[in-house]
């Protein structure tokens, strides 16, 4: 009996017979004998590996046919085809062959170009069907008449799946849909603990230096000519003509709604042109004039949400209905969208406002809640614009977190203030 080399590389491309399979193939062949000649390569089995171990088992006589194939990746492509032909594969064995198939395309080709180098070129053909230029979706298409989403799907599973889920995909215990699901979902679980942790991780202020600016925001920004911002985040007066728990004198300038809305934009207007394009903004306001500023911030910039600050206190108004409790933010992004870190977060912001008794600005904002806001739309060392810096609550949160602050305050009272903070 004739004996012929096995190559273990060329046999692993075989997908193995199912023990009921081989039975079969094996009462066959004592039946009626091995008809169908063994395929070779230089004297190797490209096909009949499981013919040709039943004739060394049974002593079994066949025949031998000879292939001329130019390399071995020609051979490895022609078994992968000719594998594709059998009877109940498993749609990721198919998908395996196919891999195979491309593989080979790709390694032909370059073994052409190695080839041809130096000498003058003409169209090249695939060496599939003779067309031009191969394509690997097509190929797909005309082998397993999959969906280009099903491919990609096949080749994540393929690259991430562990080995012991492979099997069960050979052997059709789970499908391509399942494993490629379940891989997906524990990628975004990852992504999101990672961000998580990220985003949580402890800050440690490395003393950043801040800087405050005793001046109208309109006159100093319109002469401006500094590093642009990364971060718009302000408190600008918003139209309540605050009295409550502050004496006359403490009023808040430029603070009814007519001067609001005409102080806003013009503030607004000379910001804007020092904002980088993927810088974030957040504008605090009041629900009571959101027809009145919304118009104004969409028109110099792109409103993405209106977030929900719960105060988780109530304010004072009227005893006999809903007590007030929230204020709305302003987020959106100067003109190209940059992602926020950390995980998607809702548009509801729980963070309790400043005790009264220990405010130093009529309408302070919470550290901890420009701490968020700062690190949701910055990196460490990013540049903050605040042109309403109030009481410097702003510039405080940006010194924990280890961004520079530039903040612009009219009264000079407060502007004192802030430095004794920063």
């Amino acid at each position: 009996m004739q004996n012929l080399s096995i190559n273990p590389e060329l046999k692993a491309l075989i997908p193995p017979l199912t023990s009921e399979e081989f039975a079969q193939l094996e009462a066959n062949v004592l039946a009626e004998g091995i008809r169908e000649p063994i395929i070779t390569w230089q004297g190797t089995i490209v096909d009949g590996h499981n013919r040709y171990e039943l004739a060394q088992m049974y002593d079994l006589p066949f025949k031998v046919k000879e292939m001329a194939f130019t390399s071995m990746n020609h051979a490895k492509k022609w078994m992968a085809e000719n594998q594709l032909g059998r009877r109940n594969l498993t749609e990721y064995v198919k998908g395996e062959l196919i891999a195979v198939i491309e593989d080979c395309i790709r390694d032909i080709g370059k073994e052409k170009y190695a080839e041809t180098v130096g000498r003058p070129q003409k169209e090249s053909l695939s060496i599939i069907d003779n067309e031009l230029k191969h394509n690997t979706q097509k190929i797909v298409a005309e082998k397993l008449g999959w969906s280009t989403g099903k491919k990609a799907m096949f080749d994540v599973v393929k690259k991430k799946a562990p080995e012991e889920i492979k099997e069960k995909l050979r052997q059709g215990d789970v499908s391509i849909n399942q494993v490629y699901q379940e891989i997906k979902k524990e990628e975004k679980k990852a992504k999101f603990e990672e961000a998580k942790k990220s985003f949580e991780a402890e800050i440690k202020p490395v003393n950043v230096e801040q800087v405050i600016v005793h001046a109208d925001s309109r006159e100093f920004l319109a002469s401006y000519n500094g590093p642009k911002f990364d971060l718009l985040l302000s408190d600008p007066p918003y139209g309540m003509d605050f009295k409550s728990g502050w004496s006359d004198k403490d009023k808040i300038a430029n603070d009814k709604i007519e001067d609001t809305v005409q102080l806003f934009e013009s503030v607004l207007a000379e910001s804007v042109k020092h904002l980088k394009e993927d810088a974030h903004f957040y504008l605090f306001g009041s629900i009571d004039y959101v027809y009145e500023l919304r118009p104004i911030i969409e028109k110099y910039l792109t409103l993405k949400n209106i977030l929900i600050w719960d105060r988780k206190v109530i304010g004072m108004g009227d005893l006999k209905t809903y007590g007030k409790s929230f204020d709305v933010v302003y987020f959106g992004v100067n003109k190209k969208w940059k992602d926020l870190n950390g995980t998607r977060d809702r548009d509801l912001l729980s963070f309790y406002r400043c005790e009264p008794g220990k405010m130093v600005h009529p309408t302070e904002k919470p550290i901890d809640l420009l701490e968020y806001l700062i690190k949701k739309s910055t990196s460490e060392g990013d540049l903050i614009l605040e042109p309403f810096a109030g009481g410097g609550s702003t510039l405080v949160a940006a010194k924990n977190t280890n961004r520079k602050c530039t903040g612009i305050e009219i009264e000079e009272k407060y502007v004192e203030l802030i430095k004794s903070r920063i």
